[in-house]
């Protein structure tokens, strides 16, 4: 069972303040190390400057988006096997298997609340302690 304060989680989102929502949220439930990233372009940069355990990416930002930052994180030795939670404002059934045929271990659909996003990050990494 991990501990929720010993967890880093990269946050990815285009909307300073659905960042703001999941940071806030992710601090209720006891994590302290959460890096933040506007774009996918940006979290590639944080991936390679930081350890990180857990991504929480949206799905639709300008630049890389969520699916082509999964793609990319999977084909890499390094983060392939990165817990990687999909967040997105649409429950598109397509869209869901198509994250899942590359490889996303969870999806949350906006907006979300501390309960369901404790669920899926439990569902990911573990009950948290």
């Amino acid at each position: 069972m991990p501990k929720a304060s010993a967890v880093s989680v990269l946050v990815v989102d285009d909307q300073q303040s659905m960042r703001g929502i999941c940071k806030y949220i992710l601090n209720q439930l006891g994590f302290k190390d959460i890096i933040e990233a506007k774009s996918g372009r940006d979290a590639l940069g944080k991936l390679e400057k930081s350890n990180v355990d857990l991504i929480i990416s949206d799905w639709n930002m300008e630049d890389i988006d969520g699916l082509t930052l999964l793609k990319v994180i999977r084909k890499h030795p390094r983060t392939q096997n990165m817990p990687f939670i999909m967040a997105t404002g649409r429950s598109d059934k397509e869209q869901v298997k198509e994250a899942i045929s590359f490889g996303v271990n969870n999806y949350i659909i906006k907006p979300f609340d501390a309960s369901t996003m404790k669920k899926r990050i439990e569902a990911v990494i573990g009950a948290l302690t």
